[in-house]
């Protein structure tokens, strides 16, 4: 293995990571819209109570998915890059249901 290969496995890691950080965002972000939604009546609260902080979870969220998507185009920038270079980054689960790239090239899989 080569100083190439051994930093675009680093930084393939790191991607993956950084990835799945942003998807339990995400995830957590729903269940607190959820909670604060759902049990607000039942909690006996108005429907003005704590209306401004929903838009703004709601706002939090529309930046999470802004930023994940800043992160899946520099996951495919940087595939590209991995390809051109002839670099192997090996995968680290299936590639089954993974959305293609535009242009009909296959996903780099990355290695975690």
């Amino acid at each position: 293995m080569n100083h190439k290969t051994d930093f675009a496995n680093l930084i393939a890691g790191r991607l993956q990571t950084a990835e799945q950080a942003l998807d339990q965002a995400l995830a957590e972000i729903s269940l607190l819209t959820h909670d604060m939604t759902r049990h607000r009546a039942g909690a006996r609260f108005a429907a003005q109570a704590g209306h401004q902080a929903l838009v703004d979870v709601q706002a939090a969220a529309g930046a999470l998915v802004e930023g994940r998507s800043r992160l899946v185009a520099s996951h495919d920038r940087l595939a590209r890059i991995a390809r051109t270079l002839g670099i192997v980054v090996t995968a680290g689960g299936p590639l089954e249901g993974k959305d293609q790239p535009a242009g009909g090239a296959t996903a780099l899989a990355l290695d975690a």
